[in-house]
């Protein structure tokens, strides 16, 4: 379901034909024999009053009447409607959503802590509160599913291509290529989005680089003229234990 835009009945013209009603009322009650007339006017006149309502600047009506939807009204007013309709309020405003920190692993798998900036404001709002029950639990999971499946294709490093440690404006515009249309059907406008973070945790060392290491700093203290084979040997071995344990 999408928005059918109302024009929307004034409230101020509404107020004038009121008045003028609650005058009839009076005028009638004057009359012999049609006190009840004049009763009956001046209950439906009360009951009109039930009709008005406001929409503030950014946000949205949505009038639903016996059930079923009527139409959204999404400019700001005084306005009157059906004494017996409902009214549900949307904001159009921008909202800024901090997404994460989560983990996750890069293409070259290096683990990474992601942290995701979104901001964005709802467009078709019959769209987000007919088809959704929470929509920042909605730009959550869709915005986390999106930059998770991104970081994925990436390797962290790369010294020939795009890598997500030095390419960040090449990821986060990927990430909005996608992500714009996927919130686009759920009726939310997409107006920016950024990794605000992209952070390698608890990196170990594989073991060709731990021994490619071990190699060349064993080389170098051997090389050392001011140390003793025996002390040579033990600054070493040190070496060796320490890079072991990364």
């Amino acid at each position: 379901m999408t928005d059918k835009l109302l024009k929307g009945f004034s409230g101020y013209f509404m107020i004038i034909l009121q008045t003028i009603l609650f005058g009839v009322a009076g005028y009638v009650l004057s009359l012999p024999n049609l006190g009840a007339v004049s009763m009956l006017i001046l209950f439906v006149d009360l009951v009109l009053l039930r009709g008005y309502f406001t929409v503030a600047n950014g946000e949205a009506a949505l009038i639903n009447l016996l059930g079923k939807y009527k139409g959204t009204i999404n400019v700001a007013g005084f306005y009157w409607s059906h004494p017996f309709r409902k009214i549900i309020k949307t904001s159009l405003k921008d909202n800024v959503q901090h997404i994460g920190p989560w983990e996750s692993f890069a293409k070259d798998g290096v683990a990474l802590e992601l942290n995701v900036e979104c901001r964005w404001q709802i467009k078709d709002a019959a769209k987000v509160h007919f088809g959704m029950s929470d929509v920042q639990e909605t730009v959550n999971s869709i915005t986390k599913e999106k930059a998770q499946t991104l970081v994925e294709m990436y390797p962290f490093d790369n010294a020939n291509g795009v890598s997500l440690r030095l390419h960040s404006n090449e990821i986060n515009s990927a990430l909005m290529t996608s992500l714009k249309v996927q919130l686009a059907e759920f009726g939310i406008l997409l107006q920016g989005v950024r990794f605000n973070s992209i952070r390698m945790i608890n990196r170990k060392r594989s073991t060709q680089d731990a021994m490619v290491l071990a190699k060349k700093m064993v080389e170098e203290v051997h090389e050392i003229e001011q140390l003793s084979d025996h002390q040579k040997s033990d600054m070493q071995l040190q070496l060796l234990s320490i890079l072991m344990t990364e």
